[in-house]
């Protein structure tokens, strides 16, 4: 018995999927399915249940599940110390939307270089959509996204829940309350165009016989605000991306009667033996974001 056919089935029976499992591993699916179908033949029972449309843990498998999961964390311990307490090093996956990025990220990526020096970060900024189904494929270990991702291993970490803010340059000398007819009068823009901010935003028009208006995107936190500070559209962003203090004197927070939701973020990982860094880097997040709320308060 080696350990890859272990970890190649614990993550099978933990994402319940043979692609993303193979993607986990940096595999392909069907040296994944060659690791599963050799260990139970070395078993000489089935582990996995292939006959339906998707997949499933056979009783037997059940009952072997957590302790394959005891021996790949028993072999990793023995792996830290016969080195001497030092890890190799390891790579994790994050994934990102560009609101986070703007607000702590920074901060995130000092925590992790403290507590767990040896990890390499791979990070990739997207929308929600295209970040959560990067995680349900197995191509990230965690996304800090906007909403829960209900996929099989697939753990939701609650962070912050972030108000959707209307904002302009000071120079433009808005009033502090703007009705949403004037607002249509001005250039505005926002996130990408598949993101929920985007979408609400065409919604409240829409309902409020506005639209079309002159509604501009972008996938970049950054780039939106700096065009908004220099006077060039009215800005529809999280409360997350405006900093009191960094932005006072630029920024100016527009009051309109018809609100825009809030959106609930969360830190989402997979549990398979092979996420577990996942696990640690959510809990750092989640550390973090908490930080960064109460220093703002």
């Amino acid at each position: 018995m080696e350990l890859r056919q272990v970890e190649a089935f614990v993550s099978i029976a933990t994402l319940r999927n043979f692609r993303a499992a193979a993607n986990r591993l940096h595999i392909t699916q069907p040296a994944i399915s060659m690791r599963l179908a050799s260990l139970e033949q070395e078993l000489g029972v089935r582990l996995i249940d292939r006959s339906g449309s998707s997949v499933q843990l056979t009783p037997k498998g059940m009952q072997l599940l957590q302790l394959a999961e005891h021996l790949l964390d028993t072999s990793t311990e023995l792996q830290v110390l016969a080195s001497g307490e030092q890890k190799q090093l390891q790579r994790v996956r994050i994934g990102t939307t560009s609101t986070i990025v703007n607000a702590w990220i920074v901060d995130l990526f000092k925590e992790i270089a403290r507590d767990l020096p040896h990890l390499t970060v791979e990070l990739m900024i997207d929308t929600t959509p295209r970040l959560r189904s990067l995680l349900e494929r197995g191509e990230l270990d965690l996304a800090i996204i906007m909403g829960n991702t209900l996929s099989a291993g697939v753990r939701n970490l609650p962070l912050a829940r972030y108000e959707t803010q209307w904002v302009a340059s000071r120079a433009l000398h808005f009033p502090e309350e703007i009705s949403l007819t004037e607002i249509a009068q001005h250039r505005i823009m926002t996130y990408a165009k598949d993101s929920a901010t985007y979408g609400s935003i065409e919604e409240l028009f829409r309902n409020n016989g506005l639209w079309p208006v002159r509604l501009s995107s972008t996938n970049s936190a950054e780039a939106l605000l700096r065009i908004v500070k220099e006077g060039m559209c009215i800005g529809v962003v999280s409360s997350a991306c405006v900093n009191a203090s960094r932005d006072a004197e630029s920024l100016q927070i527009i009051q309109v009667p018809s609100t825009l939701p809030a959106y609930e973020y969360v830190a989402s990982y997979h549990m398979d033996s092979v996420g577990r860094v996942g696990m640690m880097v959510a809990e750092i997040a989640q550390r973090v974001c908490w930080s960064c709320a109460a220093g703002s308060t």
